[in-house]
């Protein structure tokens, strides 16, 4: 006796779950499709508004005149220049710079004035000290710093408080570098 197996009667695909699959899937796509339609639209309406907004901002631009005028330029470009210095000369480091110079400064050296000028980035140190040594000292020490660079000595002179005081005045150039600080 010979047994024959038959496989084409029968159907192996389960049509039922497939369905189900597709029809699962076919409400995903519908739903996924009406979010962005909806999406869409608002997106539309959104862009109206907006260009709606434009047109007249463009219409009052136009309604003014040319904009602004060259002496309201130079205005607005001399406030902002102000404002500008005011921050630089706020941005500068004053309690590193001094920290330097306390670094730099022997004993028996003064210094009694710190003229910066934000233009050129120069210093200018007028100072007394005790004798004249002190004074190379301190040009010296300025010398070997990596902060001061371009040192010039522009005057000295004897310096009398009274006949036992005796001193050194003096005044140096130089350029401090800030972000060394």
């Amino acid at each position: 006796m010979r047994f024959t197996l038959n496989l084409a009667t029968r159907t192996y695909i389960n049509s039922r779950q497939v369905n189900l699959f597709l029809a699962g899937a076919g409400i995903l796509l519908t739903l996924s499709a009406a979010g962005l339609a909806f999406t869409a639209l608002g997106n539309s309406d959104r862009e109206e508004k907006l260009r709606s907004e434009l047109a007249a901002v463009d219409a009052r631009v136009r309604a003014s005149g040319k904009g602004i005028s060259d002496k309201e330029y130079q205005s607005l470009l001399g406030k902002i220049k102000f404002a500008n210095n005011i921050i630089r000369r706020k941005s500068f480091n004053w309690l590193g710079f001094l920290a330097w110079m306390e670094n730099v400064v022997p004993d028996g050296v003064m210094v009694t004035s710190l003229e910066p000028s934000l233009k050129d980035g120069k210093l200018t140190i007028s100072g007394v000290a005790r004798n004249f040594g002190l004074m190379r000292k301190f040009l010296e020490n300025m010398e070997d710093s990596k902060f001061f660079t371009d040192i010039y000595l522009l005057s000295q002179a004897e310096a009398k408080a009274d006949e036992t005081q005796k001193g050194v005045s003096f005044s140096v150039s130089c350029k401090a570098d800030v972000t060394k600080l």
